[in-house]
């Protein structure tokens, strides 16, 4: 083997490394997450775990590809290479697609969040509670929306809760920001993968070129 048949080998061994940890943030985040928003969820129809779920899928196929490209990087396996390969410009294809329905629809879906929030505080209480609980917060709006001297136990961290003393501010801005920060966080890791991705397919179809020159000489 050249020296840079040698290159590209280790190379893509260590970027498929660099992806299995990508694949692995993606997932994880995915489900922190989705744990996070349960109560969140229930209020929005499901609508808000779309970009969770999403993100676990990816991360967990990402990380099974990462593997079988590390395993077919050592092994200079030009049918696994031309596999990975493949299933790396569909994968980059996904990620760019879901980099951008994240970035469209993410202002939409922060704008649907006060009526959200507001329509289940005057019907249900007690699940808006358990988002309070989740995410630190009191009130769509803040305290005000009470509109009483003591707020339930879960607007503080150590009751009693009174507004302007110990209150946590509305839930709609730290609900708000907490969707933003995580779907950016998403789109900008989907998009960066996806550009190393293609030049990793590149690097794998080379590799598997190699492979099969080098099978052709032996068999002469």
């Amino acid at each position: 083997m050249g020296c840079g048949e040698f290159l590209v080998k280790y190379i893509l061994f260590f970027a498929n490394l660099f992806f299995a940890l990508a694949g692995l943030t993606l997932l994880v985040l995915g489900v922190v997450v989705q744990l996070r928003i349960t109560d969140l969820s229930n209020l929005a129809d499901g609508q808000v775990q779309i970009a969770p779920i999403s993100s676990m899928v990816v991360g967990g196929i990402v990380f099974l590809i990462a593997f079988f490209g590390c395993c077919g990087a050592i092994r200079e396996s030009n049918c696994m290479l031309v596999t990975y390969a493949i299933f790396m410009l569909i994968l980059m294809v996904v990620k760019i697609a879901l980099a951008t329905v994240i970035f469209v629809s993410l202002d939409s879906l922060l704008g649907q969040i006060p009526d959200w929030l507001t329509q289940s505080f005057k019907t249900d209480q007690q699940a808006f509670h358990a988002l309070e609980n989740t995410f630190r917060c009191c009130g769509p709006t803040g305290a005000g929306s009470y509109m009483d001297l003591v707020l339930p136990n879960s607007c503080c961290d150590t009751p009693p809760c009174v507004p302007l003393v110990n209150a946590y501010s509305g839930c709609d801005t730290i609900v708000k920001e907490f969707l933003r920060t995580f779907g950016l966080i998403i789109g900008i890791i989907a998009i960066a993968v996806g550009a190393i991705q293609l030049v990793a397919a590149v690097f794998a179809l080379c590799l598997a070129n190699h492979a099969r020159n080098k099978y052709r000489r032996s068999t002469y």
